[in-house]
This record gives C-alpha cells, structure tokens and sequence, in this order.
C-alpha cells in the first residue's frame, strides 16, 4: 500500500474517531445540568386558625363608691383595708367626735327642758279653760295661757330638731359602708385633718365585672359569652359571663375597652387580675408559616413559593395574607391544610421552576 493510501484512510478515519469520544462524554452533561437546580427546603403547613383567644382582665364591680366625711375634722381610725370584704353598715372609719358628742348631750338638755315647759304650759292652759266662762279668769288671761303653750311647742320642735341635727353630726363622724362590696382604694391616714367632701376610702359595690382590653380589629360584640377564671397556679373554677359594653377605638394604642358581667363574684378581691377567654372569631382558615418564607408586598399582603407534587417539584407562587405574627412566624390565609411550601425563599426564584429537595424542615 502506497503512502498517500494510508493518508487516505487515516484523514478519514480521524474525524470519526474524534466524534466518537466527542458521543462517548455528552452523557456526563447531565449530571452538571442537574446540579445547577436551586435546591430549597421543604415545609408541610397545617391549620393554626385558633379556636380561644385569652386576654388578662381586672375583676371588680358594677358600681366605684367614694366615701368622704360630710364635714371637715380628724381622722381617728381607719378599719379596713384595700381588698377587704365589708357588709352593709359596717364602720369604716372614725373622726373626731367629742366636740360633737357635747353638742348632742347640750341638745338633749335643751329638748328636756322645752319639753318640760311645754307640758307645764299645756296644764295652765288646761287648767284654765273656761274659767272666763264663770268669771273666775279674763278672757285675756285665758288666751294668753293658751298662747303661752302653742310657744312652749314651739321650742319644743324646734330642741328636737337642733337634737336631730347634732345626733346627724354625730353619726356622720363614722364613715360607714352604704351597701355590700370590696375596698377597692384607702387613702386616709389616721391623724390628719381631713376636708369635707375629700375622699377617704373608695368602695367597689353592685355585681362583679371585668375590664379588659381588645385590639380594635376584633370581631366580638355586645352578649357574646366569656370564661373568666383565675389565672394559672391559683385554685378556683371558671365562671361564665358575657360583654356587657364594648368601648370606643383608642386612637393611640387602636384599643378598645371590653367590660363583662359575670353570673357570680370570684373568690378574689377588686383589682385582682384574671384571665378571660373568648370563642375566637375568624372569617377564614389561617396557617402558620416562618417570617424567611414570606414576601411581604405591604402590610397585609405578600407572597410566597409552593411545590407541586412528583419526583421533581416545581415553584409555585402563592399569594397570601398576613392575618397576625406568633414569635418567627407569621399567621396567613391563602393556604390549604396540609400544602407544601419552601422555607427558604429566593428573590431568583422563577414560576415553574423545577428545584431540589435539600431537606424538610418539618411542618408547623
């Protein structure tokens, strides 16, 4: 065979053999293809619409008493304390009264002796009707008694009412409880000189209620029902009860106040805090899912990546709302229970872009 035959041949047979390691290495472009996928971390979540929702009140009651002296003096004594439990009538607390005491025991006299000269006036009178009939007394004589007793009846009423008026004063130097109820507030101090109409003691009376407070959002209104119990660690059942009076928005804290009336008094004293629990109410299903997963376009409404089902999910994007927050997480509708989402989302992340599964991160 000639030289320029094998140069024949091997120009031919070079370029076959070239494409063919060229074929032998184009499968291996597969595995760099696969690796370029985004890998993600996959999250199952599930329905976190709560079914309670528990709030911390202050127990007290229908009706706030201030107690003041009706007029100025000393305080002596004060009887009870802030939380104390009294009955209708009992003392309070006691002023000054001996000055008062004198004056009721000089009205006293003084009504002793009205009374006294009015009875003698009234026998004269009596003694001496139709005497000037007979000729034994004037007709003047007889008026004049008989003007002498209506006057000694005169003094009389009026003694006893000056005696009302310091025995009143006398009553008054005691501060005594109007009706049952707790002691909510004591601020006299024993010693002091106090001015009429300053408050001394407050009382909390009438039937038992609860304050709290609720985010204006909320959906609760007048008649709904409520638990009200005392709060963890502390004995004692729940009691039933109902709003009674929802209040205006506050424009600062955007808070409302909520006042329940309870079917029967707690165990505790006024001011104590209890915890009250309400039905919760909610318009639709809510799931939790971690802050890294969401993509918030404004203050409710924001996005983020599910994945569809099969061996190689693929990116979909879910709109959803941010109905509240929970530490890390935040609470949205827009979601199924039991749907796959990514935890770790991307700002390159592509609708319908197939990923990889680098890991669960466990469901919520």
């Amino acid at each position: 065979m000639s030289c320029r035959t094998r140069t024949d041949i091997l120009a031919r047979v070079l370029p076959l053999v070239a494409a063919s390691c060229l074929l032998g290495c184009k499968p291996a472009s597969s595995p760099v293809k696969h690796a370029a996928l985004p890998a993600v971390q996959a999250l199952m979540v599930h329905d976190a619409s709560p079914q309670k929702a528990a709030f911390i009140g202050l127990y007290g009651a229908e009706r706030s008493i201030p107690l003041a002296p009706t007029q100025a003096g000393r305080l002596t004594s004060v009887s009870v304390v802030s939380g104390q439990y009294v009955h209708q009538g009992d003392v309070l607390a006691t002023f000054e009264d001996r000055l008062l005491l004198e004056m009721e025991a000089q009205s006293q006299g003084e009504v002793d002796a009205a009374c006294a000269e009015m009875n003698q006036a009234a026998a004269t009178y009596k003694r001496s009707r139709g005497l000037d009939a007979i000729g034994g007394l004037s007709s003047g004589t007889v008026e004049e008694r008989a003007y002498s007793w209506h006057l000694a009846q005169a003094k009389y009423r009026s003694a006893l009412a000056a005696l009302t008026q310091a025995q009143i004063q006398v009553a008054e130097s005691k501060i005594r409880a109007p009706e049952d109820g707790w002691i909510m507030s004591v601020t006299g101090v024993p010693g002091s000189l106090v001015g009429a109409g300053s408050e001394i003691i407050r009382l909390s009376a009438g039937a038992p209620e609860v304050h709290f407070k609720v985010p204006s959002s909320s959906s609760w209104t007048v008649g709904d029902t409520a638990e009200v119990s005392l709060p963890a660690g502390q004995d004692g059942q729940s009691v039933r009860a109902d709003i009674r009076e929802i209040g205006t928005i506050d424009a600062t804290s955007q808070m409302q106040d909520v006042k329940l009336r309870l079917d029967h008094p707690l165990p505790v004293a006024v001011n104590s805090l209890v915890t009250v629990v309400l039905a919760a109410h909610d318009v639709s299903h809510v799931v939790r899912v971690p802050l890294t997963a969401v993509d918030s376009a404004g203050q409710t409404h924001a996005h983020l990546w599910g994945l569809t089902d099969g061996q190689t999910p693929h990116l979909v994007l879910r709109s959803v709302r941010i109905v509240g927050l929970r530490g890390a997480d935040a609470l949205v509708e827009g979601l199924t229970d039991g749907e796959w989402i990514v935890s770790n989302t991307d700002g390159s992340f592509q609708q319908g872009q197939a990923v990889l599964l680098a890991g669960q991160a466990g469901e919520r």
